[in-house]
C-alpha cells in the first residue's frame, strides 16, 4: 500500500490559456528507436547518465532537468514528448542519486543542491562545446526548477531561454498556502477525518520531518485534485514508466526515498523569490490547479521579475504535472516557445 501511495505522489511531481485534453488515445504511439546517444559523463567527479535525442544535429539544444528530487522523467519524456525532437535536440540528464546515475553509484559523494547545480553548469559547457552552440534552451521541472533558475541567474550567457515547469518559489510559504486551500475543500466536503489529519500536519516552519509531512499533505491534496487534477493521467503515466526495457526493473521507490531524504533540507529551504532579476527570457508553464507547489506563487513571482522577456502559460486541466496531465498541449506550448525565441534571432 505504501508503494502505491508513493507512486501516486511522485507522479504528481511531474498569460496564455491551454486547451483541455483528456483523450490519451490520441497520443502517438511512443517511439522506441528515438534515442540517438546514450552516455555517461563525468560531472563533478561522478559518472552521470545523459541521453540525447534529435531529428537533426542542427537543432538547438534543450536541456531538461528532471524533478523529484531523484525522480528521472526519462521514460515519460520518451513516451509523451518524443515529437519535441523535431525542433529541439532533447538532452535528458539523470542527476547524481537518480536513475541510471544511481545505478552507477548508489551512494554518490556530495549529494546536495549546490553540487547538482555545479553538475548542470558543467554539462551545459560540455553540450555547448560538443555541439558548437553558443547558447542552449533550459527547462527545469519542479525540483529541477530550483537548479534551472540558479543556472540562468549565475550563467545567463549560456542560455537562450529558461522554461520553468511547475516552478518552485518558496517551500515554506507554499506549504502554508496548500494547507489553507486544503482546509477550505475539506470543510466544504464535511470530511471530519480529513480535517483531523490536516490538523495533525499543522505547518511549523522549523519542524524537522518536513519530507514526511509534505508527503502526508500530498495524499490529502490528491484526494481533492490539488496535486494531480487530471487523474486519468495517472494510469497512462504508470504505463509510460515501465514501457521501455531499460526501466522495467528500475526500483523507483527505493531510489526516490534514499536520495530525497538526503536532499530534503536543500529542498525545503529553497526560496526562488530572492531572485528578482535575470538576463534570460523566462517562460513558466503552470497547472491552474496546482496546490502541491502552488502555482499562484509562481504567477506572483513572474509578475515582479525583471527579465528581457517573460510569459506565463496556464494549463487549465492540470495540477502539478502538466507534462503528463496535458501532454499534447505541453508539446504544443514547447513548440510555441521555440518559434518565439528563434524569430528574435
Amino acid at each position: 500500500m505504501k508503494k502505491i501511495i508513493i507512486l501516486l505522489f511522485v507522479l504528481s511531481l511531474v498569460s496564455c490559456k491551454s486547451k483541455t485534453n483528456n483523450d490519451y488515445s490520441k497520443i502517438l504511439e511512443p517511439k522506441t528507436d528515438l534515442v540517438t546517444e546514450k552516455m555517461y559523463l563525468e560531472l563533478g567527479g561522478e559518472s552521470q547518465y545523459v541521453e540525447i535525442s534529435s531529428s537533426s544535429s542542427d537543432n538547438p539544444i534543450l536541456l531538461f532537468i528532471h524533478g523529484g528530487p531523484a525522480w528521472p522523467q526519462t521514460p515519460q519524456l520518451r513516451y509523451y514528448s518524443s515529437e519535441l525532437t523535431n525542433k529541439y535536440t532533447l538532452v535528458i540528464w539523470e542527476q547524481r542519486g537518480a536513475g541510471n546515475s544511481y545505478k552507477k553509484n548508489s551512494e554518490p559523494d556530495n549529494l546536495t543542491l549546490e553540487q547538482i547545480i555545479k553538475d548542470g553548469h558543467e554539462l551545459t559547457d560540455w553540450l555547448k562545446n560538443n555541439y558548437n552552440q553558443q547558447k542552449i534552451y533550459l527547462a527545469g521541472y519542479s525540483w529541477g526548477s530550483l537548479i534551472g533558475i540558479d543556472l540562468i541567474s549565475k550563467y545567463p550567457e549560456d542560455y537562450k531561454a529558461y522554461i520553468g515547469i511547475s516552478q518552485i518559489i518558496n517551500m515554506d510559504k507554499g506549504m502554508l498556502i496548500s494547507q489553507n486551500w486544503l482546509k477550505e475543500q475539506i470543510i466544504k466536503a464535511d470530511d471530519t477525518k480529513a480535517l483531523n489529519s490536516l490538523d495533525s500536519l499543522k505547518y511549523i516552519s522549523n519542524y524537522t520531518d518536513k519530507l514526511d509531512r509534505f508527503f502526508q499533505q500530498w495524499t490529502l491534496l490528491n484526494k481533492y485534485r490539488g496535486a494531480t487534477y487530471n487523474q486519468a493521467s495517472e494510469k497512462e503515466t504508470k504505463k509510460a514508466m515501465s514501457f521501455y526495457e531499460d526501466y522495467k526493473d528500475y526500483d523507483w521507490f527505493k531510489v526516490w526515498e534514499q536520495s530525497s531524504k538526503k536532499l530534503q533540507n536543500d529542498w525545503f529551504t529553497a526560496n526562488t523569490a530572492d531572485i528578482d532579476t535575470v538576463k534570460v527570457p523566462v517562460v513558466l508553464l503552470e497547472g491552474r490547479h496546482d496546490w502541491n507547489i502552488p502555482s499562484i506563487l509562481a504567477e506572483e513571482w513572474l509578475d515582479k521579475l525583471q527579465a528581457p522577456k517573460k510569459k506565463l502559460y496556464w494549463f487549465e486541466n492540470s495540477g502539478h504535472g502538466c507534462l503528463e496531465e496535458e501532454p499534447q498541449e505541453f508539446n504544443k506550448v514547447m513548440f510555441e516557445i521555440f518559434e518565439e525565441v528563434e524569430k528574435e534571432k
